[in-house]
């Protein structure tokens, strides 16, 4: 009698454990499901916010590579040249932060894409820190052809940008699909990372 109990007790146990075990596992994965959509959440939020930045920094280059560099010497045209690079460089620091905080753990099946748009746009963030850099260097705002095709690349990158997330519904893939041409222009390696990631 104690050894039918016993078993009986066993076999009550053993479908309780595999219960409360079957229960926490789909809580965990709701949880975790949460935790995801939270995270994108959060990184489309950024997104947006570099978006903004990010027309404004085009909208400033624009108007620096249309001034007459050659003509630098003259005090207004100097003054332009400083305000609108200054600008540039102070929205391109805002969207390095931005870019910064966005993460790529815990983003599902969108990581991969994050972790390219990140590097991405910290290519164009190293090409405009070095341009300030090399500014600063020479005192001279002067640019050659390739520099000027990238900073053209930087507006393109930054106008599609803020094109795509005006819609609703950004799609991030299409957003890189976007911006690969560009990309090309401004980052000798992007070719190889896009290789690597199996996007070339």
């Amino acid at each position: 009698m104690n050894k039918a109990n016993l078993k009986k007790n066993i076999i009550r146990f053993l479908i309780l454990f595999v219960g409360v075990f079957i229960i926490y596992s789909i809580y965990i994965h709701i949880e975790y499901r949460h935790y995801i959509s939270q995270s994108l959440d959060r990184n489309y939020q950024y997104l947006s916010s570099i978006s903004v930045i990010g027309d404004n920094l085009a909208n400033r280059l624009e108007k620096f590579v249309q001034l007459p560099i050659e003509k630098e010497g003259i005090s207004e045209v100097k003054r332009e040249l400083y305000d609108n690079w200054r600008i540039v460089n102070g929205e391109n620091k805002s969207i390095f932060f931005y870019l910064s905080v966005i993460s790529t753990l815990h983003t599902g099946d969108e990581a991969s894409d994050w972790s390219l748009l990140q590097y991405s746009l910290f290519r164009v963030d190293s090409f405009i820190y070095g341009m300030t850099n090399k500014f600063l260097e020479h005192n001279s705002y002067a640019i050659s052809r390739e520099e000027n095709e990238k900073m053209l690349a930087v507006i393109t990158i930054y106008k599609t940008i803020r094109a795509q997330t005006d819609n609703k519904s950004a799609d991030l893939e299409i957003i890189l699909q976007s911006i690969k041409e560009p990309m090309l222009v401004i980052d000798e390696y992007y070719p190889s990372i896009l290789e690597q990631m199996g996007r070339f």
